[in-house]
């Protein structure tokens, strides 16, 4: 992530963070959202990329973790899961455990 990039998704991060929208129940609302707009037609492939891409921004922006590499695959394939895909909106992937994504995020010695 480049200089401009990453300054701006941490801008955009701070400004959620203070407002509040860093729940849960907000997350949910999005991937349905997102479910919504793909089954009408109105997202395509890569509009739901740059969804995902700038979530993914802010997740890394915000993380310090040791493999930062390996981090932000796990969360491309995470975020792939969850989120709708074209031509199957409602298609949702198993995402792992939160104990999987613990390990995932620890430092590793």
């Amino acid at each position: 992530m480049d200089r401009k990039t990453h300054a701006e998704a941490a801008e955009l991060h701070e400004n959620l963070d203070y407002i509040g929208l860093r729940a849960q129940a907000t997350s949910v609302g999005l991937v349905q959202l997102c479910a919504e707009l793909v089954a009408a037609g109105v997202l395509d492939d890569a509009a739901m990329e740059r969804v995902k891409q700038a979530i993914r921004a802010d997740i890394l922006v915000s993380r310090r973790v040791h493999d930062r590499a390996g981090f932000a695959e796990l969360l491309k394939e995470r975020l792939d899961a969850i989120f709708p895909q074209p031509g199957n909106p409602c298609a949702h992937g198993r995402i792992g455990t939160a104990g999987e994504m613990e390990t995932a995020l620890a430092p590793r010695a």
